[in-house]
């Protein structure tokens, strides 16, 4: 399992729960395809871009807060995940690694392929405007809209993504954006800070 997050002690602790599944199940492969996405110490801007630099291949486990669980399912439909709270108990998350670990072995097959949002282009040229600070009546204005128009188009977006708010929603048009590029060591987003921890090494 690959372990993407920023929370070092909240990481340490999950390899090493994983280390003792591996002693005590002597089955648990370091090849695993799930990985684990500890989004604990993130802003939303640095949650979506961990998201889509580094889609989930086949099998995940999403800790985060609760408020991002309906975000996740959205975000990654069909993919097999299990969504957990920040707050779990270590014996919770043992069993939850268990879990997803039976998973990933007896249930082999080709890996999820992560389908991104399709904005059409006057979404993104809604997006555009959105990012550059514009409010609602500008971009009626610049577009030659009215601003309900612009706003419909906006709640539409949300609710297709699963943002509940204008700041999740250009933080996640901005990450698929960028999705491509690994994080930088330079970063606006703060991303360098990010782990990427091969469990059981």
């Amino acid at each position: 399992m690959t372990i993407y997050g920023k929370d070092r002690l909240f990481i340490y602790g999950i390899e090493k729960i994983l280390r003792e599944l591996r002693l005590e199940n002597r089955r648990h492969s370091r090849n695993s395809e799930s990985a684990i996405y500890v989004t604990t110490g993130m802003d939303i801007v640095e949650m979506y871009a961990l998201f889509f630099s580094h889609p989930p291949g086949h099998y995940a486990i999403f800790i985060s807060s609760e408020r991002h669980f309906d975000s996740l399912t959205l975000l990654f439909p069909g993919l097999v995940k299990l969504c957990l709270a920040e707050n779990i108990r270590p014996e919770e998350l043992r069993q939850a690694l268990n879990v997803m670990t039976l998973l990933s072995e007896q249930n082999r097959h080709p890996g999820y392929h992560h389908r991104t949002f399709k904005f059409t282009r006057a979404e993104q040229q809604v997006m555009r405007l959105l990012l550059r600070g514009h409010s609602v009546d500008d971009i009626a204005r610049i577009r030659g809209v009215s601003p309900t128009t612009v706003s419909v188009q906006r709640n539409g977006m949300m609710k297709r993504t699963g943002t509940r708010s204008l700041q999740e929603l250009c933080s996640v048009y901005a990450a698929m954006r960028s999705g491509a590029e690994r994080p930088s060591a330079n970063s606006a987003a703060g991303v360098k800070a990010l782990k990427k921890a091969p469990c059981g090494a």
